[in-house]
């Protein structure tokens, strides 16, 4: 094995020192964590002070980029900051793993997308740890199978009320970047969809704000049409919960059906059901593994920035669905 690829982390909020950090450390000697990035020292070293080795603190974003010792991030940082600062770091000469959404709106993703190709050296991973997710991979691979037959429909509903632990994150809750949680989240939900079923070619939606709190919407409500003939529905909310919820999709074909959700897979043919478990908890490990496999051996991946595009792509169609009242294509980019 090759020496560790030296990895900087560009943010310190709840999502890095729960899933991120503890994720890299996980991969062992084929990555370390050199450095940890915040504008406030105090969250930086709460970080750095949970990696069971000496690691770099940094509040001068130029200052990190411009030591050679590094060679990639990992960015997290709030939606509005992800595509400056990610033509900060492709610009510095490093391999770049960035949170998703890609950026706020399809318009920015593509403008940084086509920045990006001056740097074709250099890795460029979007974030989507859903990709990475063995219920939805096993689905796919079900479907692709025949297990259900040719699909015919899908129905999605999740019941996600915000939690506490990102009440603090004051930029998710003012309204600055188009959707607010109902893209945050979208982009996930899309990326599930799109491994299970393939490309969503139309949408026609209606959103409603119900919490002052999540602007500027809450719940959102979705006809879906794939290019594969599919149709289905999309139904979100991060107002509300119920215990009654099944938060999965469901997927009915004409030989069967089969109920997915992150932790769970359910296929159903001819009176007999078959079950599947999986660790949730892993996927952002997965996702930070390929990209350490890509910047030193060349491997390939599922989470280029095109993908995530496409994600974006999807949500922002509803979005102005609901915007306009009227059917909305999605425009293909993969």
């Amino acid at each position: 094995m090759g020496s560790p690829v030296r990895i900087a982390l560009i943010g310190a909020g709840a999502f890095v020192r729960k899933a991120h950090a503890p994720s890299l450390l996980e991969l062992g000697d084929a990555a370390q964590i050199a450095a940890v990035y915040s504008r406030t020292r105090a969250s930086a070293e709460v970080v750095a002070d949970s990696i069971p080795y000496e690691v770099a603190v940094h509040t001068d974003l130029g200052a990190l980029l411009a030591d050679e010792r590094i060679e990639a991030v990992d960015i997290v940082l709030p939606i509005p900051a992800l595509p400056g600062v990610v033509r900060q770091a492709l610009e510095a000469g490093k391999h770049v793993l960035s949170e998703k959404p890609i950026a706020p709106t399809v318009a920015e993703a593509k403008a940084l997308i086509a920045h990006s190709r001056s740097f074709a050296d250099r890795v460029w991973m979007v974030g989507e740890n859903w990709r990475y997710e063995g219920a939805f991979q096993a689905a796919a691979a079900a479907i692709r199978g025949g297990r259900i037959g040719r699909p015919v429909f899908c129905d999605v509903s999740l019941q996600l009320p915000i939690k506490a632990e990102y009440q603090g994150s004051s930029w998710r809750n003012a309204g600055e970047f188009p959707g607010g949680y109902l893209l945050d989240g979208g982009v996930h939900h899309a990326a599930g969809l799109r491994a299970a079923l393939g490309e969503i070619e139309s949408v026609c939606a209606l959103t409603a704000a119900n919490r002052e709190d999540l602007p500027p919407a809450d719940t959102m409500g979705a006809a879906l049409r794939f290019a594969s003939g599919v149709v289905g529905t999309y139904m979100v909310t991060y107002a509300v919960g119920s215990s009654l919820g099944t938060d999965a999709v469901h997927i009915g074909g004409t030989e069967g059906s089969l109920r997915v959700s992150r932790g769970e897979l359910v296929v159903e043919r001819g009176g007999e059901s078959e079950r599947q478990a999986f660790n949730v908890l892993i996927s952002v490990r997965e996702e930070l593994a390929a990209f350490v496999a890509a910047v030193r051996d060349g491997a390939a991946h599922r989470n280029s920035p095109e993908e995530a595009l496409q994600d974006l792509a999807v949500v922002e169609a509803m979005l102005e669905s609901a915007r306009t009242g009227d059917l909305a294509r999605v425009e293909r980019y993969v």
